[in-house]
């Protein structure tokens, strides 16, 4: 059994490797720990593997460890953020290559930064929905919510982007979502 979970683990690990990978960095703005937490959501993947029910699919099921693994790290980091001094900022690296997908580099590097700010409830059914390409169903699976509560908060989130880039000027970045 345990031969045929660790090839069955691989072969999700070759289909859905890079869709976990480009999920986690959005949502966590860390290559360097990224890789890590790719590696854990298959590690958990394999540990759990005895509970998963195939009410949803594989990759909504990943994604759903994926998204346990980034919530806990953001509320590691929120914690040690009272005790340790901000660091400067630093430039946001991007999974994709910028050039091929999108003719102005600034409209995406201004989207990302605007995606950084919002909530990370914004950010996580933004990034599901409109970058990943979830149903709404799918979402709601990933994040244990209502569909309504998807739909709801993921057009309070899109609301906040647009505001928060009108205020910056940046009619571009709109378009883009």
């Amino acid at each position: 059994m345990n031969e045929n979970r660790e090839a069955l683990v691989m072969e999700w690990y070759e289909l859905y490797y890079e869709d976990i990978y480009r999920f986690i960095l959005f949502m966590m703005d860390d290559k360097q720990s990224c890789e890590d937490f790719v590696h854990d959501t298959f590690v958990r993947a394999y540990t759990a593997y005895e509970y998963f029910n195939y009410r949803s699919s594989i990759k909504t099921w990943l994604f759903s460890i994926a998204k346990h693994i980034v919530m806990d790290e953001i509320r590691k980091r929120k914690r040690r953020k009272l005790f340790l001094s901000f660091a400067p900022e630093k430039d946001i690296p991007s999974s994709f290559n910028v050039e091929q997908y999108v003719e102005n580099k600034q409209t995406v590097r201004q989207l990302i930064e605007s995606l950084f700010r919002l909530k990370s409830n914004y950010r996580l059914v933004i990034i599901l929905r409109k970058i990943e390409g979830f149903s709404t169903k799918e979402a709601a699976d990933i994040l244990n919510w209502s569909e309504d509560k998807v739909r709801k908060t993921l057009s309070r989130a899109l609301q906040a982007l647009r505001k928060m880039t009108e205020d910056e000027g940046g009619e571009q970045v709109e378009k883009s979502v």
